[in-house]
């Protein structure tokens, strides 16, 4: 191979649409009929779908795996701004603006992808109106998060962003316990992008929420032990 790019056909990674909830519309045979059109992409951890700037106007759909979007300033700097997880579409401004691409979208461990080209894409808003309502649904869901996200930055100092960070990425805990966890386990270098702080600012939060029994980190998760406390906390910040 000339490329890292994995390409492979629709037999060994069946495609369908309806796996997203913004394509759930989708009669049988549409979905059948527009999955013929598109194509799926297996990455490597670590591999980037798209870089920042690119020029290309396909949007994706997350069979399986985690990808996440990373803006990059300069040489070594780089802020998280979105992590996509299975099901989930990703790039669909540029499929919109065909403007070039505002961040890099980068698989975090293994992954597959389907490809749907923009022209298909059309052709599904132009003849589905709840596709349509769908994506402008989706649209104002980011719009919301990217506010909370400026907020954030705007109102809350780095430990708290950090509290922030991690209920946000938090799931809860399936044995009814009240906690919550990142499985998993997020390293402090990626929670640091995460709020635009350092790796050793993060580290030295970490390891204070640890003390105070707040935090846990095994091998598999982080568990967040008392989640109530660290929105407490985010609370009192903003009232400050």
């Amino acid at each position: 191979m000339t490329n890292d790019i994995l390409l492979f056909p629709s037999r060994k990674h069946p495609i369908s649409l309806r796996i997203s909830s913004i394509f759930a519309s989708l009669q049988e045979e549409e979905d059948r009929a527009w999955s013929q059109r598109c194509h799926v992409r297996c990455l490597r951890a670590g591999e980037n779908l798209v870089d920042h700037a690119d020029e290309s106007t396909d949007l994706f759909l997350l069979q399986s795996g985690e990808v996440r979007a990373v803006l990059r300033f300069g040489v070594g700097k780089e802020a998280i701004v979105g992590v996509f997880r299975r099901h989930e579409l990703m790039g669909e401004l540029s499929a919109i603006d065909e403007m070039p691409r505002a961040a890099s979208l980068t698989a975090v461990n293994d992954s597959v992808v389907t490809v749907i080209p923009s022209a298909v894409f059309n052709d599904i808003l132009g003849s589905k109106p709840q596709v349509n309502k769908a994506v402008l649904q989706l649209l104002s869901l980011r719009m919301r998060q990217l506010n909370d996200r400026v907020s954030e930055l705007s109102f809350l100092d780095t430990k708290h962003r950090l509290y922030n960070t991690l209920l946000r990425l938090s799931r809860i805990r399936m044995d009814g316990g009240g906690e919550r966890v990142i499985s998993p386990p997020i390293v402090h270098s990626e929670l640091a992008e995460h709020i635009g702080s350092s790796r050793e600012t993060v580290s030295r939060e970490m390891a204070r929420l640890m003390r105070e029994a707040l935090v846990e980190r095994t091998s598999r998760a982080i568990i967040l032990k008392d989640p109530g406390e660290l929105s407490s906390r985010i609370s009192r910040a903003l009232q400050n």
